[in-house]
């Protein structure tokens, strides 16, 4: 039986999120919470981690309420929730009136709520706003928590957390502690793939790593990843988790749109898209004066702020964030990487050579803004140190992939097993890329290793080698170290706004006597914390 199913709210395997603990010590003092998560990052599993948590605590009862009822009224939801604590209630109840009859039945102990999908409870009837049921359900709860130190109540939700702040007003909201999910880190991911562990097949390092680069640590893209690993006879191996992430979206285009609603709706507020944007391009800190201009571009009917928006996007499992982003200038925040991330349209037009190294080009700088996610940590004591190398073609393969390129790992090409080879919708002409880590196996090979995989049919080269290191004069000393002598020095191409330190384009004769026309990049990664 597969124990991963990503369909579903209630899976069997888990990991205890970070964010159950001081949820809980919140509501356990009778106060209020409000959960701020992008769909999918594991909200509706953290409010069931609370409520198995709380229902071992002695004379504690909890109640998880999914959803609003299918009529979105004030009256539908208290006699939802009077039904949820078994209380009687006529018509026209307050909360604090059914409170009273529950506690008349349970004299001791404490009560802790927890609502799932409110932005839901923000739609209905909402013009005018003062009319709106989700508010005036939610402000009725907060008056009656605020007078009974016994009860404590917690929402989860996206974007529509800010339509109840902006649009609808709550007083709810305005005492609440918000706490916002973080996607899974390395180590969470691993917890969650023990299952094949068990089974004798745990998932090599690499694996894992290629897992955590496609899905961003996003809670249901890692289980998809599980639950598609799981089926295979021999679960291992990036280049399988690239087929999985491009087929996925291919065949779940509406839940990526809905990762996309969940933190940016253009009828709210595009500030978001616009922020997320930035980021993407910038791959690094970015000035408080760029996110402002972001911000505060007038549309929609959210006005969020660079605060507002930086904890959506970090809680939607979209962006890295640290230090304060109330005082820091420029702020640290990069973007994660994973498929919600990549580029999703190739370059237009421009002959088969052009294309695929502007592609190249666009994934590199994708990998540069998100390079801290490709170290991993190293032995005790050691510093964190860059993914193996077939984690990044993996990386390659998963965003050609997504631009639609065709493509084949460790595929048999001529004299040799090339790391990448792709071709453009069936046609015949091929693309080789090899991989290199500077200073590790055989990196001073790579020219020679990739001319060898060269054949008629071969329209394109490519060498990525990548660095965490500053390497003085690095293309003179890539140039020495690592390509043969010609009397003609190969072009040297030097990008003002590419984190691309340098691409060398050389032309040569195969041992073959075919004409080659091979690309260097030379990329250094930082390590950013």
């Amino acid at each position: 039986m597969n124990p991963y199913d990503w369909q579903r709210n209630t899976p069997l395997v888990t990991v205890p999120r970070r964010e159950l603990a001081p949820v809980l010590a919140r509501l356990r003092r009778g106060g209020s919470a409000v959960i701020l998560g992008g769909r999918g990052m594991g909200k509706s599993v953290l409010l069931q981690q609370i409520q198995a948590a709380a229902s071992e605590l002695s004379e504690t009862q909890v109640v998880l309420i999914d959803a609003p009822p299918p009529k979105l009224t004030v009256e539908d939801c208290l006699q939802a929730l009077a039904q949820d604590l078994g209380v009687v209630a006529g018509s026209a109840l307050r909360a604090r009136e059914i409170f009273d009859r529950y506690r008349a039945d349970h004299q001791e102990g404490s009560l802790i709520l927890l609502f799932d999908e409110l932005d839901r409870y923000a739609q209905g009837p909402v013009v005018p706003a003062s009319q709106a049921a989700g508010r005036h359900y939610f402000n009725d709860l907060e008056t009656a928590r605020r007078n009974l130190p016994w009860l404590g109540i917690a929402a989860a939700g996206g974007i529509g957390v800010f339509v109840f702040r902006d649009v609808l007003g709550s007083s709810f909201l305005a005492r609440a502690e918000q706490f916002r999910l973080a996607p899974f880190c390395r180590t969470e991911l691993s917890e969650l793939a023990h299952p094949f562990a068990e089974t004798g097949q745990p998932l090599d390092d690499e694996t894992l790593d290629a897992l955590f680069l496609a899905s961003g640590g996003n809670p249901a893209l890692a289980t998809f990843g599980l639950e598609a690993l799981w089926e295979q006879d021999s679960p291992e191996g990036p280049a399988r988790i690239a087929e999985i992430y491009t087929e996925f979206r291919e065949s779940y285009r509406e839940f990526l749109r809905d990762i996309e609603r969940s933190f940016s709706d253009p009828a709210l507020s595009q500030a978001p898209q616009r922020v997320w944007s930035l980021i993407q391009q910038s791959g690094g800190p970015v000035s408080r004066a760029a996110l402002q201009e972001a911000c505060h571009t007038a549309d929609g009917t959210l006005h969020l702020d660079i605060v507002d928006v930086l904890y959506l996007l970090s809680a939607s499992g979209l962006i890295r964030l640290e230090g304060s982003p109330v005082n820091d200038d420029p702020v640290a925040v990069w973007p994660v990487t994973s498929i919600l991330t990549l580029p999703q349209l190739s370059t237009p037009g421009g002959d088969f050579r052009e294309r695929f190294l502007s592609d190249l080009k666009s994934l590199l700088g994708r990998m540069h803004a998100g390079s801290a996610d490709f170290f991993r940590a190293g032995d005790p004591g050691a510093e964190k140190q860059l993914v193996h190398e077939a984690v990044f073609a993996g990386f390659l393969a998963l965003g050609f992939g997504l631009l639609g390129w065709q493509v084949e790992r460790e595929s048999q090409q001529a004299a040799g097993r090339t790391d990448l080879k792709i071709r453009r919708n069936g046609g015949c002409e091929i693309a080789v890329i090899e991989v290199k880590i500077w200073g590790r196996n055989d990196f001073r090979e790579v020219h020679r290793q990739i001319e060898s995989y060269w054949t008629k049919d071969t329209a394109a080269g490519a060498v990525v080698m990548l660095t965490d290191r500053e390497v003085s004069d690095w293309p003179e000393t890539y140039r020495s170290k690592c390509l043969p002598p010609l009397d003609i020095l190969p072009e040297l191409i030097r990008g003002e706004d590419s984190p691309i330190q340098a691409q060398i384009s050389y032309r040569s004769v195969t041992p073959d006597g075919l004409s080659a026309r091979l690309d260097h990049f030379l990329l250094r990664l930082p390590r950013r914390s």
